[in-house]
């Protein structure tokens, strides 16, 4: 076994002890160096722990270079049950009335003429739209159904990044069968005509697509257009196609479509792929695992019947259920492909962002409730619900305000104009029954400001710097807003501030500070077994302290931000407020004992603040190209970057991997590496010479033990 050693058999010598003892002697030098890497380490480890406090302090420097630390405001209303406000850093301090509020700003509602559900009752909102044909009140052929195979879709495609590409969204897993428009003209954000693109669907055609060309991959619905089209591009392509599904055979002989509504099967095809079978009836692979076939069978039908032409599947056009007349073996493969029922619904509405036309393209198999949830989603601007007790349908939009240009006069309105707009649509309007005549809402705010008479889209809105809430409507009494310096909280800020400045320079004190124990030095393991934990504790705290005892880095980064604490700031402004001092932050009296702390009269900086509040701003914040120029939190900033990156280039840091002490480190560590190996060898050689003695004394006590024996057998 290596490293295994039984000595000391023939003299009776404790070897191993003895070894060591001389080892023990051997490693003097080698313990030193470990105790300079350990208190290097802790050196370095102390270092660091400064340089987080002093990155600490670099960012709330960030915090006093910002407006509204120093120019906090409070605006205050005479009744805030009837308007609220409030201000930011760009508000004066000054006073706002409002006169009267005659009208507040509506949000634009309408509801169902009449309730929409049928004799049958109420509707089922789960249930897909095409199975509720004849459960409304509305007439049936409102719905202009159309087969996305035979007379196919119009879709409008809305870009919202800049990009080269775009896709089919209505598309959802088909196959384009073919495309109507010849060329795509798009149209830009602002509703003016943009560039116009060449359609092809050749993909030989992608490599080199030309700037107006676009190509459209009729599998994927993925399109490529020649060259980038602006954010808010849209264009609309219209095209026919055919729903492609797959199924795997198991127990049953019938398949469930996604999407029921087969009003035709002219384009109706069922493929079945059929594989070779072991003998217990699993399907048969080939070397690289993939499944053998044994045949292919394509079911077409007539477009007027849902039996296929062999009469072995039947479909079932309303509920998209596909039934075989013989059970498919377990694993067959079945691709349907199909064409499906869609109808069209077109609306409009008017917002903050300009009028917005949406247009839908609604599946037979969306629920009535999905429909309304695509409605609310879009960019029109409404949440559009239905209520089931009252069984009527909501849209409200949901901006408040006049986007349409309604008309009043003198005695009220004269002419409206609807938010929404259905467009004579025959969901909308049939079977929704949604009618521009019952929109109610949808009206601007309108009111006297000291003594203007204007209005606001929103009840919410901002005027040089405050902004107001108007709650209720109100004539009798006017209301007044006064907006003042928040002293309070910019007091706060300041005192925030100097409390991390005391902080800081409080924890660089007492370590630059700390007593150097000299005699305390990094214990060794063997050390650490002899003394109890408690002990060790007690011994390395006084072996860690002094470490940075009057520093150099530390003490100089010390006077510095003294410095930039106590220099006048040279900005134009108040003259009487250009220095710390000024406003009621000194040096404590008792220096030797606060080691340069600062201390905050408060009254005396309130009062500062709330005669000029920009003053006290400028004196942190200033910004120049001297030093006597920057405030104070320039200055510091600047003085604290240049200390971090000094003690970074003494002690490292997570980014820093080259640095003095590490340079250090890394040859004690090469040292020490290489003095274990001579420990190795004058183990090696001092066991080497004990077993030569042991060797010896061996030999000469077999020697002993056969004069011995010789001796004995004279005598006899």
């Amino acid at each position: 076994m290596a490293g295994l050693r039984i000595s000391g058999l023939a003299t009776g010598m404790d070897i191993d002890s003895i070894v060591q003892d001389m080892i023990r002697a051997k490693r003097v030098p080698y313990d030193k160096m470990a105790q300079k890497k350990q208190t290097l380490e802790w050196k370095r480890d102390n270092y660091r722990e400064m340089n987080t406090l002093l990155f600490s302090l670099r960012e709330e420097t960030l915090k006093m270079r910002l407006s509204t630390t120093f120019l906090a405001k409070n605006a205050t209303s005479s009744n805030d049950n009837r308007i609220t406000a409030t201000a930011d850093s760009t508000a004066g301090n000054t006073s706002y009335t409002f006169n009267k509020v005659e009208r507040l700003a509506t949000t634009a509602t309408n509801a169902s003429e009449n309730t929409i559900s049928g004799i049958g009752g109420k509707i089922d909102t789960k249930a897909s739209i095409y199975s509720l044909r004849g459960k409304f009140s509305g007439d049936i052929g409102n719905f202009n159904w159309k087969s996305t195979d035979i007379d196919g879709i119009t879709e409008n495609v809305k870009l919202s990044p800049a990009s080269k590409t775009a896709k089919l969204e209505d598309l959802s897993g088909g196959t384009i069968q073919n495309i109507d428009n010849t060329a795509i003209q798009v149209t830009k954000a602002d509703g003016t005509a943009g560039d116009t693109f060449t359609i092809t669907t050749n993909p030989d055609d992608l490599a080199n697509l030309a700037e107006d060309q676009v190509y459209v991959n009729k599998d994927t619905g993925q399109l490529t257009f020649g060259k980038e089209l602006a954010a808010g591009s849209s264009f609309e392509l219209s095209y026919k196609y055919v729903q492609k599904e797959s199924f795997t055979a198991g127990s049953s002989n019938e398949f469930q479509l996604k999407q029921p509504g087969i009003r035709g099967t002219a384009n109706v095809k069922i493929t079945v792929t059929t594989y070779e079978r072991n003998a217990d009836g699993s399907i048969k692979k080939d070397s690289s695992g993939k499944a053998i076939e044994s045949g292919k069978t394509t079911h077409t039908f007539d477009n007027s019947s849902f039996t296929s032409s062999d009469g072995q599947v039947t479909l079932d056009g309303e509920t998209g259920k596909i039934t075989f007349k013989d059970k498919p073996a377990e694993g067959t493969k079945i691709v349907a492909e199909y064409g499906y029922s869609v109808f069209e619904s077109k609306m409009t509405s008017h917002t903050s962002k300009g009028q917005v036309t949406e247009t839908f393209n609604f599946k037979a198999g969306d629920s009535f409730e999905s429909i309304l949830t695509k409605i609310s989603k879009s960019d029109l601007g409404v949440a559009a619900f239905y209520d089931e007790y009252a069984d009527k349908v909501t849209m409200t939009r949901t901006e408040t305000g006049d986007y349409n240009a309604n008309v009043y006069d003198a005695e009220g309105l004269v002419t409206r104009n609807t938010e929404m707009s259905f467009l004579n649509d025959p969901f909308l309007k049939n079977i929704l029954q949604l009618h521009g005549r019952n929109e109610a809402g949808g009206e601007d705010a309108k009111f006297t400001i000291n003594g203007l008479d204007t209005g606001r889209h929103t009840n919410d809105f901002t005027l040089n710097g405050v902004t107001f809430t108007l709650k209720e409507k109100f004539i009798d009494a006017p209301v007044t807003i006064g907006t003042s310096t928040d002293t309070e909280k910019v007091f706060e800020n300041i005192k925030g501030f100097i409390d991390k400045y005391n902080e800081t320079i409080e924890k660089i004190n007492k370590k630059i500070g700390e007593d150097r124990y000299r005699d305390f030095t990094p214990l060794n393991s063997e050390q650490k077994e002899a003394m109890s934990e408690k002990e060790v504790e007690l011994w390395e705290e006084k072996a860690k302290s002094g470490l940075l005892r009057r520093d150099q880095t530390l003490m100089n980064v010390l006077d510095k931000m003294r410095v930039d604490f106590y220099g006048t700031v040279d900005f134009e402004g108040a003259d009487q407020y250009k220095q710390l001092t000024a406003i009621g932050i000194t040096t404590t009296n008792l220096y030797n004992v606060n080691k340069g702390k600062l201390e905050i009269d408060e009254e005396k900086l309130k009062a500062a603040i709330n005669e000029d509040p920009e003053a006290v701003y400028q004196i942190f914040a200033a910004d120049g190209e001297t030093s006597s120029q920057k405030g104070i939190a320039r200055r510091l900033r600047e003085s604290l970057t240049t200390a971090i990156q000094n003690i970074e280039e003494t002690a490292g840091s997570e980014t820093k991997n080259q640095y003095t002490i590490g340079k250090n480190l890394d040859d004690l560590t090469e040292r020490m590496t290489s003095f274990e190996s001579r420990l190795k060898q004058y183990e090696d050689q001092y066991y080497k010479q004990f077993t030569a003695m042991e060797q010896a004394v061996q030999k000469m006590n077999q020697q002993s033990a056969y004069m011995m024996q010789q001796l004995g057998m004279g005598q006899q």
